[in-house]
């Protein structure tokens, strides 16, 4: 497979559903999660997706989406609201390496369901069922549209993400 190419579509602001739906895990995981999108000029298919996703995580403009969702969401962990500079480290762990592991349209709404439900939290914080349901579900029909069943799925492990030190007070590798 030639290396693919990727482009960043147009700015979109989030959703308030997709904006509900991360913030809710953020509470729920102790986590700063984002959502990216781009554009990518070959078909991704069951025998090409790894290999396209770790084409799109060492491209350029992984960090350039990263950077621009944490400054929309508010974070400012991997920049500041000054910072006119690039990035001074990867946001890739050295040597990585992400597996794709397929889901179905199910698997994927039940995995949603978890991250608010019954993931780790440090915070102790749980959604109730009901409550995580319409933020799954207002989240993927907001991102998915009517045809979520026609998406294909994917779960990616292990983190591939450097640590930044924020929560442990460890210095950021």
């Amino acid at each position: 497979m030639a290396s693919p190419n990727f482009s960043a579509p147009p700015p979109n602001p989030e959703p308030p559903a997709v904006d509900a739906f991360l913030s809710g895990v953020d509470s729920a995981m102790n986590s700063n999660t984002l959502l990216l999108t781009a554009d990518c000029d070959v078909l991704v298919t069951a025998g090409n997706s790894q290999d396209v996703l770790h084409a799109f995580l060492r491209s350029a403009l992984l960090e350039r989406l990263m950077r621009a969702a944490d400054v929309r969401r508010n974070w400012y962990i991997l920049t500041d609201e000054y910072d006119i500079e690039p990035f001074k480290r990867p946001l890739l762990r050295e040597g990585f390496r992400a597996t794709v592991s397929p889901l179905d349209h199910a698997g994927f709404l039940a995995r949603l369901r978890w991250m608010l439900c019954e993931a780790y939290s440090p915070y102790g914080h749980h959604y109730p069922a009901a409550d995580a349901e319409r933020l799954v579900s207002d989240f993927a029909r907001e991102l998915l549209g009517a045809d979520g069943p026609a998406w294909s799925f994917a779960a990616v492990s292990p983190d591939f993400l450097r640590p930044t030190g924020y929560y442990s007070g460890e210095e950021p590798l």
